[in-house]
């Protein structure tokens, strides 16, 4: 018997070979996935530069609708007064309806420092020189509304415009009905009261209520009221 009949004959020589190598086939999903990358990275460019392209349109409409509020012209307002602009101080600020609104006021504080002791005629007097001598006075209401903003610039360090204008409204109560905004302002230990009047895309400041103002208008008029005795 020979060696080959001993092993089992020709079937012996058959071997079970198993590969070790992927198939082909099996290489091909990661080949797609791999090209697959590039694009979704391109796709979530295109979404975040869409996205801030709408951000940045959003918030100058923002910006645009903003500069049409009192808020904003109060901040012009605020700001000139620390650049000591005065010109745009006088753009804003109407002080020829400031000073007539505030003649009223003028007028009774000017008639009770006589006190009780003015007749009928003499009051009638009083009251007709108030708007005489109220337009030399239009300094110096000026100047106390300049003194109060400036008291509320200064209630925190000099910031650039664009945060000015955006801490304004936490400052400054502003309520708006229409075309008029009233604005209430803490100054120091008491507060200031401003009405605007829209005017195109800004406000004017139109009237002031300041209970320090009235006294000094009629401290102002009264050195210049002739003496009023007995009328005839």
């Amino acid at each position: 018997m020979t060696p080959e009949q001993r092993a089992g004959g020709p079937q012996s020589r058959k071997r079970f070979v198993i590969s070790l190598e992927q198939p082909p086939a099996a290489q091909a999903p990661t080949g797609r996935r791999g090209r697959r990358w590039p694009k979704v990275l391109a796709a979530l460019g295109v979404i975040i530069v869409l996205m801030a392209v709408l951000a940045a349109a959003g918030g100058f409409l923002w910006w645009r609708h903003y500069q049409t509020t009192p808020a904003y012209s109060l901040a012009l307002l605020v700001d000139a007064v620390q650049r000591n602009d005065m010109t745009l101080v006088n753009e804003i600020v109407d002080i020829d309806k400031i000073v007539d609104g505030l003649a009223s006021d003028v007028t009774k504080k000017s008639v009770a420092r006589y006190g009780g002791t003015l007749v009928p005629q003499q009051r009638r007097r009083v009251e007709a020189l108030v708007p005489v001598l109220l337009p030399g006075v239009k300094q110096n209401v000026r100047d106390s509304l300049v003194k109060r903003l400036r008291e509320i610039s200064e209630q925190s360090e000099p910031k650039p415009f664009i945060v000015l204008a955006l801490g304004l409204p936490y400052v400054v109560k502003i309520t708006t009905d229409g075309d008029t905004a009233r604005a209430v302002a803490p100054v120091q230990d008491r507060e200031i009261e401003l009405t605007l009047q829209r005017n195109g895309e800004r406000w004017k400041v139109e009237a002031l209520k300041d209970d320090s103002v009235v006294p000094r208008i009629v401290d102002d008029i009264m050195k210049d009221f002739p003496a009023i005795g007995p009328l005839r």
